[in-house]
């Protein structure tokens, strides 16, 4: 590993950690025999790849500028998408973190699994749906309430859920006021629900990616600052100052993910500990020297 890439040239790094280290490792952990419904984490990697992939190749440019011709090619830089996929890249993360990882026991990830499945379709119930939209409208609406119940039942039934006390299982688990709450976290017997932000803040723990996600959140959600900066740039040479520390963020995300993978399937870290030392050591020491971040929110 060059570590000149990833001060000098981090997008051809980033890359390389994504074709390479990632893919390895990811494609021993689908070798892994696994229940169904742990199948999930590894749709949740998919989805985190093809951002990953997405953010890497917007992050190159790819809006071809007017003043291009045949022996200067000039690109463009979509602040607002390259911003919209990096938080998706963070939500899609913390939520594999906070499900497939975290819990100490597979019961608990499982408990996690399925509140998070409940909360999906209870967002799903909001939509406004006719029965006229389309043809077996009803089918879908009635198949959708079926998954519920079972969902509640599996639910009421998980080995988990019997180890809290009532008071704190309604904070997360309310059936009768369709209310479910996957981000949580139990602190002496006593569960904490969170909010995105409040995830995200647990599982990042650095200023920095704290605030590059706060940063794109702005920008997806058209706020003026979003809109002033876009204005300021817009025609102008954005210089590697300005896109580089996302890239770098990237990176240390993707080095997050290599290693929960790692430590979630031992063939995977197999793999890994046969690795380079210079490459070995900086995923490790990138993960978790983030990991040890003290998460002053969560403490108060």
């Amino acid at each position: 590993m060059n570590k000149e890439l990833l001060y000098n040239n981090p997008l051809i790094f980033y890359e390389y950690l994504l074709l390479n280290p990632l893919t390895e490792i990811y494609m021993v952990r689908k070798k892994a025999s696994i229940q169904n419904w742990e199948e999930y984490s590894n749709l949740l990697i998919d989805k985190f790849a093809i951002h990953s992939s997405s953010f890497h190749h917007l992050s190159k440019g790819i809006i071809e500028h007017r003043n291009s011709g045949e022996t200067l090619k000039m690109t463009g830089y979509d602040l607002f998408t390259v911003n919209t996929v990096f938080r998706a890249i963070m939500e899609t993360y913390a939520t594999f973190n906070h499900i497939f990882v975290q819990p100490k026991t597979l019961e608990e990830k499982e408990f996690r699994f399925l509140l998070w499945k409940l909360d999906g379709y209870y967002q799903v119930k909001k939509y406004k749906i006719n029965v006229s939209d389309f043809e077996g409208v009803e089918k879908v609406l009635e198949d959708n309430e079926n998954i519920i119940t079972s969902t509640i039942q599996q639910i009421h039934n998980s080995s988990f859920i019997k180890t809290l006390k009532k008071e704190q299982i309604i904070k997360i688990f309310n059936p009768e006021n369709k209310s479910c709450k996957w981000r949580f976290l139990i602190r002496n017997g006593n569960i904490k629900c969170m909010q995105i932000i409040d995830l995200i803040e647990h599982t990042f723990r650095t200023r920095a990616f704290i605030n590059a996600y706060k940063h794109s959140s702005i920008h997806i959600h058209s706020n003026f600052p979003a809109i002033d900066d876009f204005k300021k740039k817009r025609g102008k040479t954005i210089s590697k100052e300005y896109t580089d520390p996302l890239t770098r963020l990237a990176i240390y995300l993707t080095c997050l993910m290599i290693y929960d993978i790692c430590n979630i399937n031992a063939n995977a870290n197999k793999v890994f500990q046969s690795y380079a030392p210079e490459l070995k050591n900086f995923i490790e020491g990138m993960s978790t020297t983030i990991l040890q971040f003290e998460d002053e929110k969560i403490k108060r």
